[in-house]
């Protein structure tokens, strides 16, 4: 009896299919990396990856405020305090790393609205740079916290370091709360 070449090319079709529904899949989720759910433009679907190599960590300047502030700015804006200076030695380079933590929220009757933030190193994005999509928060009245951490090798000489923030539609407010904005220089 052939039963065994029918169980085998049950076997082979059976992983054929799987194989053509695991590419049907992959194909669908490489299409959905071109249209982000941040908000932002389309993108070439694959890895961006910057390496930066940092040393031992050399000083932190870190500065936090429990005030709370808003803003319906669609443009970037400084957010308030959050702004520092660092020197690097004359003929050295620093890997500067900004950390900042924050109790936010992002308030509107619009559906699918965003609260962006940046942290910019002598006016220059700093890495990830989500060319102006790095959404820290989205629709949802609820404050919650969030964090963010970018990094950048800068050479030597006095630098400005800051977080800025933003929203996708004038009708949302971004409110800001309890937020911590650590600044850290490695060799």
């Amino acid at each position: 009896m052939p039963r065994p070449r029918t169980t085998r090319r049950k076997l082979v079709y059976g992983i054929g299919g799987a194989a053509a529904t695991l590419a049907a899949t992959a194909g669908i989720a490489l299409g959905q990396i071109a249209n982000p759910p941040d908000g932002g433009p389309a993108q070439a679907p694959g890895p961006n990856v910057v390496t930066v190599a940092c040393g031992p960590n050399q000083t932190s300047i870190v500065k936090t405020d429990a005030s709370p502030t808003a803003t319906s700015a669609v443009a970037f804006q400084q957010l308030a305090g959050a702004v520092t200076q660092i020197v690097v030695p004359d003929g050295q380079s620093r890997c500067v790393k900004v950390l900042l933590t924050a109790e936010t929220a992002c308030q509107s009757d619009l559906p699918d609205d965003f609260c962006y933030v940046r942290a910019l190193i002598d006016g220059v994005p700093m890495d990830p740079n989500g060319a102006n999509f790095q959404a820290l928060d989205s629709e949802d009245g609820t404050a919650s916290a969030h964090a963010y951490e970018w990094v950048k090798r800068v050479g030597d000489g006095p630098h400005t370091v800051r977080i800025e923030r933003r929203v996708g539609n004038a009708a949302t407010m971004f409110w800001t709360d309890d937020w911590t904005f650590d600044t850290s220089l490695y060799l």
